[in-house]
Formats: C-alpha cells, sequence, structure tokens
C-alpha cells in the first residue's frame, strides 16, 4: 500500500500540483475516491507543508442517502480534526430553473461554492478526486462525440487554481488501499446503474475493453491523454497565428477570408474553426460542424449553413460571414438593489452583504467584494457605452472602457456584450472582468458586499 501513496505523491511532484504552505480546500463527497484523498493529505501535511479543510454539498438528490453523506463527512473531518464546510443545495430545482442537466447545474454550484470558501478563509487550491479511470471515460466520450484533440487530452492534472492530485491512480488501488487500511466511506448507488453515457462506459463498455484488450486501460489512456494535451498546446500555437490573420469584425457580423483560409494547411483548418467559433461564440463545434462549414469552400456565393440554432454561416466572394441571429430582446438597464440577484443573460447577478474577510480579490473574476460604506441602495447595469471611464482597480489613474477592454485582448464580438455594474454613476465593476478602485475595501470598511455573477 506504500506504492500507491509514493504513487501519489511522484505525480504530485511532477506536475507541480502543490507548493510549500498552500492551503487546500478538498471536495469531499463521503465516496472512496474523496476520502482516499482527505486522509492522504492529513497523513503527509506535514511532508507536503500544506494545511487543508474540506467542502461537502448536499444537492438534496438521493434523499436520506444524501443526508447520511453529509453526516459521514461531518463525522470523518471531525476525527481526522479537519475544518469542515458544508452547503445544502436542491439542484434539480436549479437544473430546472435554468433549463440544464442535473450534471451541469451540480457542477457549476460546487465550482461556484469552492470558489466563495477559497476567497473568503484563503485557500489557495481547490483540490478534486478524480482518477484515471475516470480521466478514461472522459477520452473516450469525447472520442465517440468527435470534440477533437481538446475532447481527448482527456482530464488535465491542474487548471487555475484546481489539482487533482489521485489522476495517476485507478478506482481499483484507491479500492484496494482503503479495504486494506479498513477505511470506511460511502457508496452512491447511482454509479451502478446505466442510465447515464458516462456509467454505461464505465459499467459496460469500459470493462470489455479491459478483459479483451488492454487490462491497464486507464494508465494507457492517462499517458495517450498528455500526449494529446501537449499536441493541443502545440497546434494552438500555430492556430492563433493563423487565426489572427483570417478573422476580422464587421458591424454586424464575423468575417472569415476565403484567400487566408486557403493558405492554412487542410489538416489544420478544423482546428482553426473550433478556435475561432470557442473564442468568438463561446462554443464548442463538432467534426460534422466544421465540415459543414468547410463545405462552403467548393461552393458558390449565397450559399449557407446553420450551426446550432442561432449561428448561420454564409459563403461570400471573398469571405465566410458569420451571424449570430439574436434569440433574445436587445438588453435593457436593470435596477438590482443590495439582497437582491437578477437573471442576465441566462445568469444570475447577486449583490449580498457579507462579514468581514481577509482578501477581496481571488481568481474568480464573477466573485468580487466592495466597499459597502460607498455606496447607496440602488445599483444600475447597463452594456457600457463610449465614453464611459472607470478607475481600474490597483490603477491611480482613470481609463476608457474601451481602451481597458483592448486591453483585456476582448474580442469585438464579446466586447460589444460587456455589461457593467454602477452605482450613484459611478461604474463599480466591469462584471467578470476588473473591480473600480474607488470601492476598494479598507480598513476602516464597516460594511462588505459580494457581488458573484454565476
Amino acid at each position: 500500500m506504500k506504492k500507491i501513496e509514493q504513487k501519489v505523491l511522484k505525480f504530485i511532484d511532477e506536475k507541480n500540483l502543490i507548493e510549500k504552505n498552500d492551503k487546500v480546500l478538498v471536495g469531499l463527497s463521503g465516496g472512496p475516491d474523496s476520502v482516499f484523498l482527505l486522509h492522504f493529505l492529513k497523513k503527509y501535511s506535514k511532508k507536503l507543508q500544506v494545511s487543508f479543510g474540506a467542502l461537502h454539498i448536499n444537492h438534496l438528490l438521493r434523499g436520506k442517502e444524501a443526508d447520511k453523506d453529509e453526516q459521514f463527512c461531518k463525522e470523518l473531518t471531525e476525527k481526522l480534526s479537519v475544518k469542515f464546510y458544508s452547503v445544502r443545495k436542491n439542484i434539480k430545482a436549479i437544473a430546472s430553473k435554468e433549463k440544464i442537466s442535473a450534471e451541469e447545474a451540480g457542477r457549476k454550484v460546487r465550482y461556484k461554492e469552492f470558489e466563495e470558501i477559497l476567497v473568503k478563509e484563503g485557500y489557495t487550491k481547490i483540490a478534486t478526486a478524480h482518477n484515471a479511470d475516470e480521466n478514461a471515460e472522459t477520452v473516450f466520450l469525447n472520442l465517440i462525440k468527435g470534440t477533437g484533440l481538446r475532447g481527448i487530452s482527456g482530464i488535465p492534472p491542474s487548471r487555475d487554481n484546481i489539482i487533482r492530485p489521485l489522476l495517476a491512480l485507478t478506482k481499483k488501488e484507491i479500492l484496494d488501499y482503503l479495504d486494506f487500511n479498513k477505511l470506511k466511506y460511502r457508496t452512491d448507488l447511482t454509479n451502478l446503474t446505466d442510465d447515464a453515457e458516462r456509467n454505461f462506459l464505465r459499467n459496460k463498455v469500459i470493462p470489455l475493453i479491459r478483459d479483451r484488450l488492454n487490462p491497464s486501460l486507464s494508465n494507457t489512456l492517462l499517458k495517450s491523454s498528455e500526449v494529446f494535451r501537449n499536441i493541443n498546446n502545440l497546434i494552438k500555437k500555430k492556430i492563433n497565428e493563423a487565426s489572427d490573420n483570417l478573422i476580422s469584425v464587421k458591424e454586424n457580423y464575423l468575417s472569415l477570408s476565403l484567400p487566408e483560409l486557403n493558405k492554412i494547411e487542410v489538416e489544420y483548418r478544423s482546428e482553426v474553426l473550433r478556435h475561432i467559433f470557442n473564442k468568438e461564440f463561446g462554443i464548442q463545434i463538432s467534426f460534422d460542424d466544421c465540415s459543414k462549414v468547410l463545405s462552403l469552400l467548393n461552393k458558390q456565393a449565397g450559399k449557407s449553413i446553420q450551426i446550432f440554432e442561432n449561428i448561420k454561416v454564409t459563403r461570400d466572394r471573398t469571405e465566410l460571414i458569420i451571424q449570430k441571429e439574436k434569440d433574445k430582446k436587445e438588453f435593457k438597464p436593470i435596477i438590482v438593489n443590495r439582497g437582491d440577484s437578477i437573471k442576465i443573460n441566462g445568469k444570475e447577478l447577486s449583490i449580498k452583504e457579507v462579514g468581514t474577510i481577509k482578501q477581496n480579490s481571488g481568481s474568480n473574476k464573477n466573485l468580487e467584494f466592495i466597499n459597502g460604506d460607498k455606496t447607496s441602495k440602488d445599483f444600475l447595469v447597463r452594456k457600457w457605452m463610449p465614453g464611459d471611464r472607470f478607475f481600474p482597480f490597483g490603477m491611480r489613474g482613470s481609463k476608457k472602457i474601451s481602451d481597458f477592454l483592448n486591453e483585456q485582448k476582448i474580442s469585438s464580438l464579446k466586447k460589444k456584450e460587456q455589461i457593467i455594474l454602477l452605482n450613484q454613476d459611478r461604474i463599480v465593476w466591469v462584471i467578470g472582468l476588473r473591480l473600480d478602485e474607488r470601492f476598494r475595501i479598507t480598513s476602516e470598511t464597516k460594511r462588505i458586499f459580494q457581488l458573484c455573477l454565476s
């Protein structure tokens, strides 16, 4: 069993996942993976020179079983003398309200709660207990759905401040370790059904491949996904260079130069298109979508195809015209009061008073804290307008919003949709990007307000 621990320590060291004096917040579900991670960090906290806490989120999806999971996690952290945070969220209701899957709603809630605690309590890293088997499932799912190199690159060992120390271990290794050390954990019986795509792969497809083709499938795909990730990073550099010469933003559409597109090697064209659609529209297009767009190169001017429900691509004489059809009304200014929340373009913006915090910034730009002493009750949300100025956080002077957005390399299409938060005609927040220096929290601040876009 020592070999399994050394395997994780080696992985952490090779991927530089944990640094001296890190404060790590662990996602604790009560399942075998997160229980292993908690015990591991407890055992090696001195060696790694880290402190840590644990967050459990009760999704209220499994009735009494979910409550038992929460109680188990509470008792486990008490036994290990680990600081425990617990949150209850009605994931089913959130999913229904936002018209998304329960899985997606759960993911959004988890990372939102992680970031809030990270900022309030001064944690530096978020640790999740993804393992090598889950990476294999991700690679298979993305390969089957045709998501390209990025998809089959699997689950990265780290992203921003999120780390995954257990990616080096298979589920069997984790279970063997827990059983050998007589460490208790909870079992989510929904993972044993074949309802979800991932569970179908996990319980039916992958076991057959292991039995008949490759017993070490998860480890093989872990190494392969890293190779794909490295290749993807190299290609991204080439794609960035190609797309800079390829696109231009017109008044109401995005233009792709046909002469420039034809200069790009055929093998790269699909990946260039993926990059452009992701950057400019925030969507992931499939192989079929790429093929549809590229088929226009051999068609006469005026021919068009539809991508998703609201994006139209038209072949012109010297360009491909990409237009996002309006599926919602023009954004109108909205008043929001302290303590309230409003819906903005499918997301929720909330303003609420919180207790004293140690710092008012974090890696999540959608979560900020301001000096409430300097604000009135009513806030206003609107699109930015030419001539708008603010005092960027950390700077002395003022700057035009237009200049700031250019410096942040915001695409012209996204720039048009940028919204701002105002109070008494003063810009408080360029939402999702930067606070105004005038609302900085100081030692004299009596009231602190949290701004959150989720």
